[in-house]
């Protein structure tokens, strides 16, 4: 392997190490708690966005009935009797959802996707059951602070059942008298991930004296659903759209907390593979957001927060409109709903994104022809493998010529020459590959450009919902690592740095990895240089043996396939080319280019700006090197004399 392909290797492993860096998360010590108890007022301006509304104390035991209510009266107003009731659960079940939603503030309770299942194979939940969890709106009513949770809703269904097409509405209100009420509106439709929500404040708008709005708070403990906590944490953040851009919180820096001061059109609490959004009808005013990861607990990916502030609608009958979507990372499903969620997705920067929206193409159109995602993977590699064809055939071809014509007598002569000024060996080798038309770049850029699809994919198949859970061989979910033996010792460094398990696909990718990296190092002259380089190319089997061995399976079966058909594909080429043709090739357009130019003929192809980049630094230097050994002396013996 020559300098251009160690240049391209190392620049790989950077890249890497660059992601690691920054990507991965760190672990924090817990957030400090608040008391949130024995608050029993506050005032109307504590509603604006960044300050808690507090829960309600329990009213004191008191003599009698008429004590008691005449406390509740005093502390909610006529609201006072909707702050007593039971809690009931209202289930609903669609093709895609099971929602419970909790009569004691009319919130969702837990939702869980029917087509799904966590790692251990019990219902994946979108949200959990968490008595920890919160959604609810405070109001300022009569003076007084309210918060939506404190107070009983009746539902209008006891619960029911959706397929299809099938819609149908749930409502939950809680009523002072027939004319005043509160309600929360659930539409629902039995084929989608998603549903209509309203808050409606009907016939009590002067009771909630001039505020023009409100706020709602939002907070979920993300359960682990994957077998990596570590994966799983660092595919999970919190992201949103304001005018059209489309930002999130960072994966690795924790905990973490944004002011949105612009309008937001949607939130949404990202786990690696499933997303619960909330989307405003039209915008919120602002908001704050928060992300932490609860320290030595493994049981819980993230806690995720918004504060969200709503400009109340009063064209519309108050009705302040939203939607809510419980389901996949699936580009296409988010796309779908033309409001650019698909941009939460982590599919890399700028060109490495767009190679991922063309590979989730593939995957799509090969869905329809093969139904095992291990074979699809193959397919695609062998497509990939195609498709760089052409660069790779340039880069052989570009190495072979730079191989054999290091092994004439007059490279060797050079290599004499020369031997005590490295500087001026390698100028002298440059203008006879000129010469000799053989590019210093022809091994290095080709392979430079096929390392996007390979980053590309890195990010890829990690949350590649696609692969969540589908099977090949040994490995039974492509998404996670493939665990052939596992320990639960924890082992310093090397349970931090590799894990507790040994993946087998992660090995034979590193076995493959080395067993090229041989084929190529024979094939390269044995010259100094390249014996002090090879250790270089040998490291890398053993850095990615390392570091993708808690990664996803069908990203090491990618890797594995590629490396095969990369070897494949050089064999094939080595068959077809002969060194003594390709020599005297070499030899018959250096004597046709010398011809056309002593007839006064123009060079067949004109130098590109990286050719005259070259010449220029060869020539700066030659003229350092000159004015040194005028300073100096001719050669190294004068320059130790002196």
């Amino acid at each position: 392997m020559d300098r251009n392909s160690i240049t391209g290797l190392v620049l790989m492993v950077l890249l890497t190490l660059v992601y690691f860096y920054f990507f991965a998360p760190k672990p924090v010590p817990p957030r400090p708690t608040t008391n949130t108890e024995n608050v029993s007022t506050v005032s109307p301006d504590s509603l604006i966005l960044g300050e808690s509304v507090e829960t309600t104390p329990e009213v004191a035991e008191v003599v009698n009935d008429s004590q008691r209510v005449a406390s509740l009266r005093d502390r909610y107003s006529d609201l006072h009797k909707l702050v007593a009731g039971e809690e009931k659960v209202v289930t609903v079940t669609t093709d895609e959802l099971t929602i419970n939603i909790s009569t004691k503030g009319g919130h969702i309770q837990s939702a869980f996707l029917n087509g799904y299942k966590t790692f251990d194979s019990l219902p994946l939940p979108i949200q959990a059951n968490d008595p920890r969890n919160e959604f609810y709106f405070p109001f300022a009513y009569e003076g007084r602070a309210v918060r939506s949770d404190e107070l009983f809703f009746e539902p209008s269904e006891a619960g029911f059942t959706l397929t299809g097409e099938e819609t149908k509405t749930l409502t939950l209100r809680a009523s002072i008298d027939e004319g005043r009420y509160i309600e929360q509106v659930y539409h629902f439709k039995g084929n989608t991930y998603d549903f209509g929500y309203e808050i409606n404040f009907e016939g009590i708008r002067e009771s909630l004296g001039r505020e023009s709005s409100f706020t709602i708070f939002w907070k979920s403990y993300l359960p682990k659903t994957e077998l990596s906590i570590l994966n799983l944490r660092q595919k999970s953040t919190i992201a949103y759209r304001t005018g059209t851009d489309v930002d999130k919180l960072s994966y690795s820096d924790d905990p973490e907390s944004e002011k949105l001061s612009a309008l937001v059109k949607w939130i949404s609490f990202k786990s690696q593979f499933f997303s619960h959004i909330l989307i405003a009808d039209q915008t919120f005013r602002s908001g704050n957001i928060s992300m932490t990861t609860p320290e030595n607990d493994e049981s819980l990916n993230r806690v995720m927060e918004a504060k969200l502030v709503v400009d109340i609608d009063k064209s519309n009958s108050n009705k302040n409109k939203f939607s809510i979507y419980m389901g996949p990372n699936e580009y296409y499903t988010l796309r779908s709903y033309d409001l650019d969620l698909e941009d939460e997705m982590d599919l890399g920067w700028s060109f490495i994104g767009w190679i991922n929206k063309g590979t989730v193409y593939v995957f799509k159109f090969l869905e329809n022809y093969i139904s095992n995602y291990g074979v699809i993977i193959i397919v695609l590699a062998i497509l990939i493998r195609l498709l760089m064809f052409p660069l790779s055939h340039r880069s052989f071809m570009s190495m072979a010529k730079m191989r054999v014509l290091n092994g004439t007598q007059e490279m060797k002569d050079l290599d004499v020459k020369h031997k005590d000024d490295p500087q001026k060996l390698q100028m002298a080798k440059m203008g006879i590959y000129k010469e000799m038309g053989v590019s210093m770049f022809g091994g290095c850029l080709p392979m430079l450009l096929s390392y996007p699809f390979l980053i590309a994919l890195f990010f890829f198949f990690p949350q590649s919902v696609e692969l969540r859970q589908q099977s090949f061989l040994w490995a039974h979910d492509l998404s996670t690592y493939d665990s052939i033996f596992s320990w639960d010792a924890q082992i310093p460094l090397i349970s931090s740095v590799y894990g507790n398990h040994i993946s087998l696909f992660t090995i034979l990718m590193a076995i493959s990895t080395f067993v090229y990296t041989i084929y190529q190092q024979r094939s390269q002259p044995a010259t100094a240089a390249n014996a002090q380089m090879k250790y270089i190319a040998y490291f890398m089997p053993f850095f990615l043996l390392i570091f993708l061995n808690r990664y996803s399976s069908g990203l090491s079966l990618y890797y594995l396939m590629s490396n095969i058909l990369q070897i494949a594909q050089t064999s094939i080429i080595g068959l077809f080319q002969s060194d003594e043709k390709l020599l005297a090739q070499m030899y018959q357009n250096r004597d046709a280019l010398k011809a056309k130019k002593g007839k006064g003929g123009k060079e067949a192809k004109p130098k590109s700006r990286l050719e005259k980049w070259v010449e220029g630094a060869q020539k700066k230097q030659q003229e350092a090197l000159k004015q040194r050994q005028q300073e100096q002396g001719p050669n190294r013996r004068s320059r130790r004399q002196k």
